[in-house]
């Protein structure tokens, strides 16, 4: 797996890396400015004077236009327009949208890129414990077929709904949708995916624009805009001066490339195809770079080649560079500066468009069925015959695009006359049939599976959602489930019935094979993002002593405000569910996680649970070891009426990335097993923890002591998900 990693990774860094040419000087720039005015009314863009900005690509490595734009604010050097690529979108978007280089510096200053363009949303639960239908990133691999029935597999590692959410943040203050008309006119580049033509972006959803022009082929889903599937600018122009002369002609151009200074690689390192095709890749798309870069009037070279184009840190260092590179031009540049207090140089002191604030007399969603659209405008209607509030629109996509409803989700002002607006969501559905594979392995945990999923959606109902799952290995175990649509008060019932077969060796008592099965229906309400109750009933058989079944009322509780599910660092997550069968024995399964941020590279993590059950019957007893309690304890866990456990650590991130990361953890484990309340036995374990948690996929390795002396090391490949009776 490290193996493919890397040359995937190897692979998608070549593809993007271009080589650049020496500065060139700038050309005649008061004959230039003279052209601009006698062309003005036949552009239509509000400033005569000033030179265009074409900004490349190069993933975080643009972090270093934010630097030269600084520069070139503090040498009064006006900016008609910003034509940019891939990340040079980004940013080139951001600052035409009224933001200034000292404001971005402080939006960068406290930003997780790496959160932003993983698969990750904000205030995202991951519900591991079947409450609602299996997302697919718990699964290795994925297929998904349309109405069609034609399959298809991701086309892309990321969704990145992180990423437009942010960007959606970014620009709430644009309520224009033509981008000529921004502090600062602006145009995007973007390649169309089926025909290969190089796609300019001046109108419509400022975000959405920029999301299309960033969408790096093989890491971020292609993204779909006006019909057309669009990929990164940069395969067809990385730094588009070509587009930039022919949409602002007359303007001096001023172009940042982030390339390479050479392309140069020894044949020797070429032992692969895909090796020798990413260097044949790398060729093509220099020689378009070097056309436009011969092209601009003053080329402008940060030296960024030792940073990545998918960087985790350094981001005040790569900036810098920007700066570096910029004030070696400024004498170039300084005989078409201008005074303070002209207009175009003051474009980062003008209130945006936005607080033109149109009323908002419809509001529109597309893409998604009937049903879904009356639910949807019952949350947001309110918004009708008030002022645009594109701010609100952003927090709208944040929601809308957490869970598993929508694949994406783009919001955007729709202006009808000068002074009224509609808001239109566009919205995609995830595919109607989806097929998993998952599977977990572990030297600890004596059972390991693989596991085959089905997905089906608008069975009976728009929305609703049915999945079967069967998993194979050292036990096997098939689930079913169906949850109907969400109503207007986001409600909805769900029904999970599910058989499977178990085997405990405890250290307290004998060992036992057993076969369960289960059916449970509940209504499930969600009282806000992060807050969920259940109430429901369960019946459950089990094939283990007098064959008997047992049933009763089921209330479950699910709170999770964690920054983030895969590589937290902040927050806290509550699941309990609590089930009284025959009104004899109460069964309850409470665990907590939280985190927190003590130190500037660790964070405290503090975890627990808590258990009943009745431990004369082994099939409903308390355990102590069997869903990561304590590790020392998988193999041979402990058993009781009641048992809880306490979990402290601390953890430090030593790589993050756009597919995850690599965590450290020191922590200790101590826990008790009761019998009516009163300690039946204790343990306690310390150790240490090298996790390597993914969108998709994790693995960790382990190095355990616990109270008798022993040493034992272990692993683990993939997510688990536990089945506990008719509890999760």
């Amino acid at each position: 797996m490290r193996k493919y990693l890397k040359s995937l990774a190897l692979f998608l860094s070549i593809f993007f890396i271009f080589h650049s040419m020496s500065t060139l000087a700038l050309a005649s720039p008061s004959e230039a400015m003279h052209e601009a005015q006698k062309h003005f009314d036949e552009w239509g863009f509000p400033h005569k004077e000033g030179i265009v900005l074409v900004l490349s690509g190069g993933g975080t490595k643009g972090l270093a236009h934010i630097g030269v734009l600084e520069v070139l604010e503090r040498e009064n050097i006006p900016i008609a327009a910003i034509v940019g690529t891939s990340m040079g979108a980004i940013i080139g978007g951001i600052y035409a949208s009224g933001y200034n280089a000292e404001e971005m510096k402080e939006i960068i200053s406290g930003l997780d890129l790496m959160e932003i363009i993983s698969n990750r949303s904000y205030a995202e639960v991951i519900d591991v414990n079947y409450n609602k239908p299996p997302s697919s990133g718990s699964s290795i691999f994925n297929v998904y077929m349309d109405g069609e029935k034609k399959p298809r597999s991701n086309r892309g590692m990321l969704r990145a709904k992180g990423l437009y959410a942010f960007l959606n943040e970014m620009t709430a203050r644009v309520t224009v949708t033509d981008f000529n008309l921004l502090p600062i006119p602006f145009a995007a580049i973007a390649t169309d995916l089926e025909t290969g033509e190089s796609v300019v972006l001046r109108e419509g959803n400022l975000a959405s624009a920029l999301r299309a022009s960033l969408s790096i082929p093989g890491i971020f889903e292609p993204w779909e805009r006006n019909g057309r599937l669009l990929v990164d600018g940069g395969l067809k122009a990385n730094l588009p001066v070509l587009e930039a002369k022919k949409l602002f002609p007359g303007h001096p151009i001023v172009a940042i490339n982030l390339s390479p200074e050479n392309i140069t690689k020894k044949r020797e390192t070429m032992r692969s195809m895909v090796e020798v095709m990413a260097q044949t890749i790398e060729i093509l798309m220099t020689n378009q770079v070097k056309i436009n870069a011969a092209a601009a009037d003053l080329l402008i070279v940060p030296k960024v080649k030792d940073f990545g184009i998918l960087q985790s840190e350094g981001y005040d260092e790569i900036i810098a560079r920007g700066v570096a590179a910029a004030e070696p031009m400024v004498e170039q540049l300084q005989n078409i500066s201008c005074e303070p207090d002209k207009t175009y140089c003051e474009f980062r002191h003008v209130e945006p468009p936005s607080t033109i604030r149109p009323t908002v007399t419809e509001i529109r969603f597309e893409g998604i069925p009937e049903r879904m659209s009356r639910i949807l405008h019952g949350k947001y209607d309110e918004w009708i015959g008030k002022p645009l509030d594109m701010e609100k629109v952003a927090d709208a996509v944040k929601i809308l695009s957490t869970g598993d409803d929508f694949v994406s989700v783009e919001g955007r002002a729709q202006n009808l006359t000068k002074d009224t607006a509609a808001i239109v969501f566009s919205i995609e559905r995830p595919s109607k049939y989806e097929f998993g594979l998952s599977g977990y392995a572990s030297n600890i945990y004596p059972d390991n599976w693989l596991s085959l999923s089905a997905q089906i959606r608008d069975i009976f109902f728009e929305g609703d959602v049915g999945a079967a799952e069967y998993r194979f290995g050292s036990k096997w175990g098939a689930m079913l489930r169906y949850f109907t649509p969400k109503t207007e008060r986001d409600t909805q019932f769900g029904l999970v019935i599910s058989g499977r077969e178990e085997g405990l060796t405890p250290a307290n008592a004998a060992a036992f094979d057993l076969e369960r099965y289960t059916a449970r229906l509940a209504w499930y309400k969600d009282i806000n993002r992060n807050t969920r109750i259940g109430l429901g009933y369960a019946v459950e058989r089990v094939k283990y002593l007098d064959d008997g079944t047992i049933d009763g009322p089921y209330i479950n509780f699910t709170f999770n405000n964690l920054d983030d599910p895969v590589l937290p660092t902040k927050g806290l997550s509550i699941n309990s569910d609590i089930w009284f069968p025959n009104g004899e024995t109460t069964i309850t399964h409470t665990r907590f996680y939280t985190y927190l941020p003590v130190w500037p590279t660790w964070n405290v993590v503090l975890s627990g649970g808590l258990k009943t059950g009745d431990v004369d019957d082994p099939a409903y007893a308390a355990t102590l070891g069997t869903n990561e309690e304590l590790f020392s304890l998988a193999a041979r866990p402990l058993l009781g009426d009641q048992a809880y456990w306490l979990h402290l650590g601390a953890a430090k991130t030593i790589t993050r990335s756009w597919w995850g990361g690599i965590n450290l953890e020191l922590f200790g484990k101590f826990g008790q097993v009761m019998r009516g309340w009163s300690n039946e036995e204790s343990w306690w374990e310390a150790g240490i923890a090298l996790s390597a948690p993914t969108n998709n996929f994790s693995s960790r390795v382990m190095l355990i002591y616990d109270q008798s002396g022993e040493f034992t090391f272990g692993y683990s490949i993939g997510i688990p998900l536990w089945w506990n009776g008719p509890l999760p």
